[in-house]
């Protein structure tokens, strides 16, 4: 896609570049990668520039740099995220990278986020049972299936525990995110 435009006079003008195509099934859409809530979300959808007859995919012409986040004509919830390359080309990128992409400076907040996220903790604390002198306590922040650091017990009984996720604003306050 790396093609060079011709002027009036049928001579190449190299200063100008085709702009990158992205072709997807005509069941899906392209949508401008936004965040909400911190996490990738649909933005404006792209209008196709073209289906070649009796083809099933469309296509949109993207500008360099612009992500783009794919999703089923009835999902509200992105499946994939593309990036239009400077020299022509469309690259599929993860979720991950479309966020960072969007908001640089949030990086380290949501790679906290989704560390969290993996151990099964939210920001309500949720009760755990636990054996007899399990020694947790109330304010401290604990190890949990396999994170370090990701777990504040709230309240400690003798045979339940409360835990939450650590905020991300704890962590940093730690010297652990």
């Amino acid at each position: 896609m790396n093609a060079c435009w011709r002027s009036k006079d049928g001579k190449r003008d190299p200063s100008k570049k085709e702009a990158a195509v992205l072709a997807l099934p005509a069941w899906e859409q392209a949508c401008e990668a936004v965040l909400a809530k911190d996490c990738l979300a649909l933005g404006a959808r792209f209008c196709p520039v073209g289906k070649a007859a009796g083809e099933d995919r469309v296509r949109y012409e993207l500008a360099p740099g612009a992500v783009v986040a794919v999703a089923g004509a009835r999902s509200q919830a992105p499946q994939r995220a593309y990036v239009a390359r400077a020299d022509g080309t469309v690259e599929e990128i993860s979720v991950t990278a479309a966020e960072d992409r969007i908001d640089p400076a949030g990086t380290a907040r949501r790679a906290w986020r989704r560390r969290c996220s993996r151990v099964g903790l939210g920001e309500r604390p949720f009760r755990f049972s636990a054996a007899l002198g399990h020694g947790y306590e109330a304010d401290t922040v604990y190890d949990w299936a396999g994170e370090e650091y990701v777990a504040a017990c709230v309240r400690a009984t003798a045979r339940c525990v409360w835990l939450r996720a650590v905020t991300y604003e704890e962590a940093v306050s730690l010297g652990v995110a």
